[in-house]
């Protein structure tokens, strides 16, 4: 056999380390797809249930991911409970341990369903800014959105607001107007008069209040209280956007405009 002199065999194995090289990145591993952004220490409030049409006058389920575990409402009764799964599998535990407060007939035909739901969930995604839960066969089973971020937990001083033929209206002087929304979907708050009380909701982007009912009819001896009582209630009633700017908020009509403010 003839052997080839040394150069003639230090280019024969550059060759075919060459060779070699080539064919291993031919054949490397697939691209990895990214995985899913992770839920956790998001909130979310439901936005559909199953293409049913949710009470717009009554509090909103919510969803809250907190490590291994699930926090929120069904709209009438809170839970916590297992959250099972990585990337987009999903599984949220059967198991859930649910305060029994009692409610409407309709609130809590809403929550059966909202709880029945929870419990087929196997996969999750996100489509735009929404949350979409799926089932086995991937079929949406509910939509969510985004929580507004530092909305909950505070109770707001209403500043000003705009009365409908007025202007801009101040609390009278001596008198407390507050708001407040919880993590549940309920408002509340002082209108000056009296409590009152709602519902809130994020639906398409937009804020959606429900009827906002002051606990009592009438303050006695005190009509002007009355007046703005009432006026501060419609006024806040049509605000359709809400926005925070540190440690104000403003609560917007459908053309933008600033309908009132709080601190």
């Amino acid at each position: 056999m003839m052997v080839p002199p040394p150069r003639s065999r230090l280019v024969h194995a550059a060759i075919l380390l060459a060779s070699g090289l080539a064919a291993c990145a031919s054949v490397g591993p697939a691209p990895v797809s990214p995985s899913p952004p992770a839920l956790d220490g998001t909130a979310w409030m439901l936005s559909g249930l199953n293409a049913q049409t949710l009470p717009s006058d009554t509090p909103r389920p919510t969803l809250r991911f907190d490590g291994d575990r699930v926090v929120g409402s069904d709209g009438c009764n809170r839970f916590v409970g297992p959250r099972h799964g990585e990337g987009a599998a999903l599984r949220i535990g059967r198991d859930l341990a649910v305060t029994r407060r009692p409610c409407p007939e309709a609130v809590e035909a809403t929550a059966e369903a909202y709880s029945r739901m929870l419990a087929r969930v196997t996969a999750w995604k996100l489509e735009g800014t929404s949350l979409v839960l799926l089932d086995r066969r991937g079929t949406p089973l509910a939509t969510y959105a985004p929580q507004p971020a530092g909305l909950t937990g505070t109770v707001w001083r209403v500043t000003g607001f705009a009365d409908a033929g007025q202007g801009w209206s101040s609390p009278r002087r001596g008198s407390l107007i507050t708001v407040e929304f919880d993590p549940e979907g309920r408002v509340r708050g002082f209108g000056g008069c009296s409590p009152y009380s709602g519902a809130w909701a994020v639906v398409d982007a937009r804020l959606d209040l429900g009827p906002l009912v002051p606990a009592r009819a009438d303050c006695a001896g005190a009509a002007e209280l009355q007046a703005q009582e009432r006026a501060y209630l419609r006024t806040v009633g049509r605000a359709p956007a809400i926005a925070r700017d540190g440690g104000r908020l403003a609560l917007r009509d459908a053309s933008g405009a600033v309908v009132a403010a709080a601190d």
